[in-house]
């Protein structure tokens, strides 16, 4: 059984964060929601702007598009069999206290499935797309998932082909995420997910 990873829930009140443009790639693109690999990338910086509320929690995100995850969030995942995330050094700045937090990292997971069931899946493709044949990143809205496992060849970790901000993960790591006691995250299940 696979389960859709969010942020949440609300009571967790994760840190809104903002990545720093990354040095020497200001005019590189770089996605760490493409599910390719990165390559090396300098030291990352992330902030809580000032008047920002929130706390730092195991599972946040940093605007752009960026996964930052805990040391015992990656653990969690390690010792869950997941090896399909590559990790990148970040500090995290309270720009209202000055404070500097290291240990956190940037997560890019690698590894796009094409495993949505076309057949009954509902979903609205972005503007401009057609339904098929789906591209990399063409979903606009699911309304209402469900998944090919047999393309899913077991999978414990992956970004949805088609709407890659659609982060899936098999009941196990669940298990293993759910017994941490970590904070920032909530799980729906994969099937028959919707959200935008």
């Amino acid at each position: 059984m696979y389960h859709v990873i969010r942020y949440g829930p609300a009571e967790h009140n994760a840190a809104s964060l903002h990545l720093d443009p990354i040095l020497g790639f200001e005019k590189k693109k770089v996605s760490f929601m493409s599910g390719a690999k990165l390559g090396p990338l300098p030291p990352l910086t992330a902030r809580k702007r000032v008047g920002a509320e929130g706390d730092m929690v195991d599972y946040m995100s940093a605007s752009p598009a960026t996964l930052v995850f805990s040391p015992r969030f990656r653990e969690a995942l390690e010792s869950a069999g997941v090896d399909n995330v590559d990790y990148y050094p970040l500090t995290l700045i309270d720009e209202s206290s000055g404070k500097k937090t290291s240990g956190h990292q940037a997560a890019n997971v690698v590894g796009l499935i094409d495993c949505v069931d076309r057949q009954t899946s509902v979903f609205t493709p972005m503007a401009g797309f057609p339904a098929e044949p789906l591209g990399k990143n063409t979903i606009f809205e699911l309304k209402e998932l469900h998944l090919a496992p047999q393309k899913i060849q077991g999978a414990k970790l992956f970004r949805l082909f088609g709407k890659p901000s659609v982060l899936i993960v098999h009941e196990s790591v669940k298990e293993v995420l759910q017994k941490s006691g970590m904070r920032g995250f909530q799980f729906k299940s994969a099937e028959g997910y919707a959200g935008v």
